[in-house]
């Protein structure tokens, strides 16, 4: 009977504890390094747009300032998913940087293709992150899961 308990104390803590993590709002430099994430992506959209517009002639170097910014964001969010111990997240994490050294790669090549292949996998493992690990709130903010 006392090993039952024992068990179901045990479960029932885990569990809070779970639901207590599960709850959390992200620290202020994670929800910064989202949002720099999210207004970067978009302007690596328009940087593309224009690299395709210019045919011939195409002028890579908007590009580089939108791979610096992301990877800058991509050491924060590794560094917040390591400091939590979330294997998934933080592999996200480390795929969302290794696609930007593949930006990065494929901007000094000014190979259009590899840009553009390098940019959607960094939008697949943000949506993949985002699906996994965040909360959307009724506020408009989110929480993590």
């Amino acid at each position: 009977m006392l090993t039952r308990v024992a068990g179901f104390t045990a479960g029932a803590v885990a569990l809070l504890a779970l639901t207590v993590q599960a709850g959390e709002k992200p620290t202020s430099a994670y929800q910064e390094a989202m949002q720099s994430l999210g207004a970067t992506n978009q302007a690596l959209r328009t940087h593309i747009k224009a690299v395709e517009a210019d045919g011939a002639y195409p002028d890579y170097m908007p590009i580089e300032k939108d791979a610096a910014a992301m990877k800058t964001a991509f050491a924060a969010a590794l560094a917040f998913w390591q400091e939590k111990k979330v294997d998934h997240a933080t592999n996200l994490a480390l795929a969302g940087a290794k696609g930007v050294e593949d930006l990065q790669t494929a901007m000094k090549e000014k190979s259009y293709d590899g840009v553009v292949t390098a940019a959607a996998t960094i939008g697949k493992t943000c949506g993949a992150c985002h699906m996994a690990h965040r909360e959307p709130l009724a506020d408009g903010t989110f929480e993590i899961k």
